[in-house]
């Protein structure tokens, strides 16, 4: 998987997080501003997912596919989920939700980058 495509990910979600937080710190709660914020963090994984599964069809490696599709689809599917929990709560917990969600994508993306690496040996 590309390091710098996924580095640009977990930039964009770590500082959507803080932001997230933030506005959760000054009691507010969930705007359509953080939802543009998700809605760019979720066509940039759509991204990184179609581009798993184009490298996965390429590789010969002994590579645990359906756990690697799993992680790829998880990643795709936690910042919709959280942004419609979060959009229920209108109170500084639906924003607290959706920079959960925030905080959580980059360990989706490291993950999916240790089971690329250990079934394609780098």
């Amino acid at each position: 998987m590309t390091g710098s495509y996924s580095a640009v990910i977990t930039v964009v979600s770590l500082l959507f997080a803080a932001w997230a937080l933030i506005c959760a710190a000054s009691n507010r709660r969930p705007t359509l501003l953080l939802l543009a914020a998700g809605v760019l963090l979720e066509a940039l994984l759509l991204g990184f997912v179609v581009e798993g599964v184009v490298q996965m069809a390429e590789s010969a490696g002994q590579l645990a596919r359906a756990e690697f599709v799993g992680y790829l689809l998880a990643c795709l599917a936690i910042p919709p989920l959280a942004f419609y929990w979060g959009s229920g709560e209108k109170s500084r917990s639906g924003t607290l939700v959706i920079a959960l969600a925030f905080l959580i994508t980059p360990v989706m993306i490291l993950r999916v980058q240790q089971v690329w690496e250990a079934g394609s040996g780098g």
